[in-house]
């Protein structure tokens, strides 16, 4: 009993004590923060560990805006340069007789002030926020508007994912199996999902509309990369398996999300037909010696085949000029894409569970439609993944939100729309049709 009453007691002094610290910080450090109304905001990405966010940054830097990006520490397949800012550094954790909530709380605080004086948008998934982990979480929405800063939501997987709302159960089967915490996180992700949804100026969801909410522009995806220093460094493929090996690469950061299991097994098929495969999985390894193998060695990408969508693994295939396999076979998420946004350009060759076996054996058979959707993918790439393609994006957004201008934003990817972003550039044309090979390709 007295334990019981003695572990409550610490409890709630832990959280007078954090309260405390927070509202000294609100009424005597806060107030002295004032903002001028530039005509360039400065942009912070952050702080989920993802390369998303080094990419967005580096996009927006090179448009001459203020831009970093911001970790807490470095992932195990990064490098120390992958991120501008690390919390870690800017503010080291201390080690005293306080309790760790306390010193956690007061880092925070810190934080927050500096990003209050240098930053004036801020871009984050429904998880990953700034106050994440204190008591008065639900009040960083409330400041950010208060000291004028704006905030761009966008998720990156399991920020958003709520297990009982994911509609294709066999994506969410594998959720349950490789990140299975987050099955006793629900609660706590529907009340920031909830929370973001009405006070965020701006979310992008991509394909992650199972029970979305809202969404403010429909992109396929957010994803950028410098095409640059992605560039081809390989003759085109000339083999069909049966006069020469074809290079197949597959990399999955969990193995059952991308279905590397139904890969195997078609690869071990394929070669038990006595075609010549050379395979390779890729994981753990540095991001460096990824893109080395990618744009040095593979003929062909399989990125993952159970999630509907594609991620920076296909973006970095497609700027290699690799035909890519992805999963765009769900059509009830798939259709408004491709009515209201750019899906139907996109040249990846839609691959599931139950047909992966025979799209691979399409492709390799086939090198000269391999090298068309290459170099198909290279454009598709240059114009919705590019940075340049991003800049122009990002300041629409930054022209709604800062700037407060009515911008059409629903319709800024919609493909009947003549003045589109789709229709302000060559359309990509390639021989799929709603992603899927056809008899006549081959």
């Amino acid at each position: 009993m007295f334990y019981f009453f003695n572990s409550k007691l610490n409890t709630f002094l832990i959280k007078l004590n954090q309260y405390l610290l927070y509202y000294y910080f609100r009424l005597f450090v806060f107030p002295k923060i004032e903002r001028q109304r530039l005509e360039k905001p400065r942009l912070l990405f952050g702080f989920a560990p993802i390369l998303n966010n080094k990419y967005w940054s580096k996009a927006m830097s090179q448009k001459n805006y203020v831009s970093h990006s911001i970790s807490f520490a470095v992932p195990i397949i990064n490098s120390k340069d992958d991120f501008d800012l690390y919390i870690d550094d800017l503010f080291p954790v201390k080690i005293t007789r306080k309790p760790s909530d306390w010193n956690e709380t007061k880092r925070k605080l810190r934080l927050f002030t500096y990003i209050l004086k240098n930053y004036d948008i801020l871009i984050m998934s429904f998880r990953y926020n700034y106050f994440r982990g204190t008591v008065f979480w639900k009040k960083e929405a409330v400041l950010l508007k208060h000291y004028g800063l704006k905030t761009v939501i966008i998720p990156y997987g399991s920020d958003y994912y709520i297990y009982s709302k994911v509609i294709d159960h066999s994506v969410k089967h594998n959720l349950m199996i490789n990140v299975a915490s987050d099955i006793f996180n629900n609660k706590e992700k529907e009340e920031r999902i909830a929370y973001w949804t009405d006070q965020a100026d701006c979310i992008l969801m991509g394909l992650m509309l199972d029970d979305a909410p809202r969404w403010d522009f429909l992109p396929v995806s957010t994803l950028c990369i410098d095409i640059n220093s992605w560039k081809k460094n390989k003759k085109e493929s000339v083999f069909d398996g049966k006069n020469g090996p074809v290079t197949i690469v597959h990399t999955p950061n969990h193995r059952g999300f991308k279905g590397t299991e139904f890969i195997f097994k078609a690869i071990e098929d394929l070669k038990k037909e006595g075609l010549k495969i050379n395979f390779i999985l890729i994981e753990k390894l540095q991001n460096s010696e990824v893109k080395r193998i990618l744009i040095e060695e593979a003929d062909l990408l399989v990125e993952q085949i159970i999630f509907t969508g594609y991620a920076l693994s296909g973006i970095e295939g497609l700027s290699a000029e690799l035909p890519v396999i992805s999963n765009l076979d769900r059509k009830d998420l798939t259709q408004v894409f491709r009515r209201y946004s750019y899906l139907d350009e996109c040249p990846i060759v839609s691959g599931t569970p139950e047909n992966i076996k025979d799209t691979l054996r399409s492709l390799i058979r086939n090198p000269e439609l391999r090298n068309q959707l290459g170099k198909e993918g290279r454009k598709y790439v240059e114009k919705y993944h590019s940075y340049e393609s991003f800049q122009l994006f990002f300041e629409k957004i930054i022209e709604k939100i800062w700037f407060e201008q009515p911008i059409d934003s629903m319709n800024y990817f919609n493909p009947q729309n003549p003045n589109s972003y789709n229709n302000s550039l060559p359309i990509v044309k390639h021989p799929l049709v709603e992603n899927c090979i056809q008899v006549g390709s081959l």
